[in-house]
Order: C-alpha cells, then sequence, then structure tokens
C-alpha cells in the first residue's frame, strides 16, 4: 500500500472506495432464486442435496442438531471459552436489557378525554442466521439470540451451516446451549434463508429473519423481503478509521488487519491528518502481516478495496466518512468524544486507542450485527428493538370525542368518505 492524498483520489478510485463489495449480491440473484424455489417445492429433499453437494460429504446427515450433538458439546469445550462466553452474555443482556428500558410506554392526552400509547409486542417467529462453515462464529449467535430473548419472542430458530464434517462447532452449540436455545439445524446458504422463509418438513417458517452473511445469504434475504422482514443487508466487514497525530500505528494497523482477515471482500480505510502516521502504519502492517494464518485474506481485502491517505484536516475526514457510511468507525484522536456530534452515518463507533474493533465484535457487550455497504445512512445497529414492534393503541371517553367530532367531520366531508363521518355523528 501506499499513502496519498484523499483529494487526489481519481474518480474511478473513489468509487472504488465508497462503493466497495455493496451490490455484489446483484450478480447471483438468478441462481439464489433457482434454489430458494427449489427449497420452496422440495424442502428438506432439497436441503439435504445441497449440503451433498456443497460439502462434497455423502454420509448420513440430520438437518435438526440432537441432544446428543448439544450434550458432546459440553465435553469439547475448553473452560476458559466458556467463562468467555458466559462474560460476553453478562455484557450484551446488560446492553440488551437498557434498549428496552428506554422504551417505557408513554401516554399523551392530546385533548382531555383522549389517551394515545404504545405498547411493545415481540416478533413471535424469528430466524437467526448465523455464518459458519469454514469459520467459527459463537459470537454472532450471542448477538443475535440475546436481543431475541430480551425481546420476548417465543420461536427462535437457528440456522448455520455445518462443518466438512457434517457437525456444528461445539462452541457455538455451547453458546446456544447457554441460552438454552434448541432449535438449531444444519443448514447454510441461500437455502437455508429459503427454509425459514417458506418452511420445509423440518424447519419452520419465520416472520423476520436476522443475521449476516455471503452475498448469496444476502441475495436470499433481499428476495425474502417479498414476503418477510429482515434485519438488514449486511454484508462483507468494514472499518474507517480517523486519526490525528496523537495515534497509535500499531493499533491502527491491527484493527485494519483484523477487519480485512474477514475475507477478500472486507474494506480497511484509514485516513489522517498525519504523513508520518500513515508511514508507520503501513510499516506495521508489513511488520504484522505475516504472522496472521489469515494473510492471504487481509492482503487481499487491503488491495481490492483498502485505502490510506492523508486529509488536510479531521473535519475533511468526517466528511467523507459520512459519505462512507462505515459499518465500524474508529475515531484515534485527541478528545474523540467531541468528534462523536459530527458523525451521522456510521454503523458502530470507537472511541480512543484502546476501544479495539473486537472489543465492540465480542465483549463490550454492543451488537456486531451492523449495516454495511453504506446502509448505516438508513439503517441501525442490530437492537432488542429491531425483534419486536410497537403496537399503537388509542381511547376516547364520549367528551373526548366530541373535541374533535367536528374535526373528523369536515377532513371527512372534503375527503368525500361519508360513512367516516357517520362513524363519528352516529354515537352523538
Amino acid at each position: 500500500m501506499k499513502v496519498i492524498k484523499l483529494k487526489d483520489l481519481s474518480n474511478k478510485d473513489y468509487q472504488r472506495i465508497i462503493n466497495r463489495s455493496a451490490g455484489d449480491y446483484q450478480s447471483v440473484i438468478p441462481v439464489v432464486k433457482q434454489i430458494m424455489q427449489d427449497v420452496k417445492q422440495n424442502g428438506d429433499k432439497a436441503l439435504i442435496r445441497y449440503y451433498r453437494k456443497f460439502s462434497g460429504n455423502k454420509g448420513d446427515y440430520s438437518i435438526q442438531i440432537t441432544k446428543e450433538e448439544l450434550d458432546k458439546a459440553y465435553n469439547e469445550v475448553d473452560i476458559q471459552v466458556i467463562f468467555g462466553l458466559r462474560q460476553m452474555i453478562k455484557n450484551i443482556t446488560q446492553v440488551c436489557k437498557n434498549q428496552l428500558k428506554a422504551k417505557k410506554d408513554n401516554i399523551v392526552e392530546t385533548e382531555r378525554g383522549i389517551e394515545v400509547w404504545r405498547e411493545w409486542r415481540a416478533i413471535e417467529k424469528v430466524g437467526l442466521y448465523i455464518p459458519g462453515g469454514k469459520a467459527v462464529y459463537p459470537s454472532s449467535l450471542l448477538m443475535t439470540a440475546i436481543p431475541a430473548k430480551i425481546a420476548g419472542c417465543k420461536e427462535i430458530i437457528v440456522c448455520t451451516p455445518p462443518q466438512s464434517n457434517g457437525q456444528i462447532n461445539p462452541v457455538v452449540l455451547l453458546a446456544a446451549e447457554m441460552l438454552d436455545i434448541k432449535r438449531i439445524y444444519k443448514v447454510g446458504g441461500a437455502e437455508a434463508i429459503a427454509a425459514m422463509l417458506y418452511g420445509t418438513e423440518t424447519i419452520p417458517s419465520v416472520y423476520k429473519i436476522f443475521g449476516a452473511g455471503n452475498i448469496y445469504v444476502t441475495a436470499a434475504k433481499i428476495l425474502a423481503l417479498e414476503k418477510i422482514a429482515i434485519d438488514m443487508p449486511a454484508g462483507p466487514s468494514e472499518v474507517f478509521i480517523i486519526a490525528d497525530e496523537t495515534a497509535n500505528p500499531k493499533f491502527i494497523a491491527a484493527d485494519l488487519l483484523a477487519d480485512g482477515e474477514h475475507g477478500g471482500d472486507s474494506a480497511c480505510v484509514l485516513l489522517t491528518t498525519s504523513k508520518e502516521i500513515a508511514e508507520q502504519t503501513i510499516k506495521e502492517i508489513e511488520k504484522q502481516l505475516p504472522a496472521l494464518s489469515t494473510q492471504d485474506r487481509a492482503k487481499e481485502s487491503l488491495t481490492k478495496y483498502g485505502l490510506i491517505a492523508l486529509v488536510e484536516s479531521l473535519d475533511e475526514a468526517i466528511k467523507f466518512s459520512n459519505e462512507y457510511a462505515p459499518e465500524h468507525l474508529e475515531i484515534m484522536t485527541k478528545n474523540p468524544e467531541k468528534k462523536v456530534s459530527k458523525i451521522t452515518n456510521a454503523g458502530s463507533v470507537f472511541l480512543g486507542d484502546y476501544t479495539s474493533k473486537s472489543s465492540g465484535d465480542y465483549a463490550t457487550g454492543a451488537n456486531h450485527v451492523l449495516p454495511t455497504g453504506g446502509m448505516a445512512k438508513m439503517y441501525p445497529p442490530l437492537g432488542v428493538d429491531a425483534f419486536g414492534k410497537w403496537m399503537q393503541v388509542q381511547k376516547c371517553t364520549k367528551d373526548g370525542l366530541l373535541k374533535i367530532k367536528e374535526t373528523i367531520e369536515t377532513v371527512a366531508t372534503v375527503e368525500q368518505l361519508p360513512a367516516h363521518k357517520n362513524s363519528v355523528s352516529i354515537r352523538f
């Protein structure tokens, strides 16, 4: 990588950085449509066929996790991992409970005798997609399942792709068991989204689907929007760092690589006012990269969608960041708290040298299911409120209705809806 000035970016490179891998799912829509239609028509048979096709495993295959598999997971997971999961559950639960607490009902009396308020209702049936297969993401299960449970969802369905041996990683199973989630299915990709959308002989249909995945999963979620709700079209990971001369280049490099190792389609951006910080960061990347088993993925992401650029001011960096709308935004500057008010578009913001990207990915309690590809301009991070909806309630006494009777009759006449007018008039 080399350092350039942000204002010197060519239009071609500017579009490459701004757009990153967002929208790539469009290219796989035809394939995904075919898979989803197959699952709709053939149910479990299609799921098993796709598992064998994509995994190469021709052995016996059970779609639903068995009690024996859950019991076995406890014996396979190190005690230190169990302690880590417990701390994550504690912190995520605390944050989630606070979100619901902040949404208490407020009764408004618009006129004497008229009250309007909202009541919370959880979505009854939700589906959680947990990425897997080659990687292991117990953290993603916790980030989606805990807010679902805090919200009060009655049915929580989990779909996650199995490993090549046809089994789910025991840490993921243990995380589910610690949350008392039993309905876990060994299905991944677009076919998992289709199963939760349409339902099969084994997997029930749901009302809303949550969780990030590859472009096939994203495409399937977009197509599912025709019939049910989704959390957001979350795609490849991305980190955007704003730094001044006080930042630590070792930390910056580590966080860029932490995001890049997710995959070659991840995006890593650094904007800084300091040429020295930019140059030292590149040296640190070159020093830290060889030690990573994931170096190939990190290197590819830095090449395809990476940027290290100089800006003349932090305001210039913030302006570009708001246009970019990053999933993860790290602010490593003097008094980073003072910069937050200027940020309008970001999924999750990390303040200061010691709020690493991985702190939010795992253990602060903040959610790591976040909008990507510029979607932070209109989508929030995942939270308890995504697992439910507000139901509006109103109550009028006779005197209260009398106070708005003339308004209703007048507007109903203007809109040429005589039955609307009569529904009030008849009461008097």
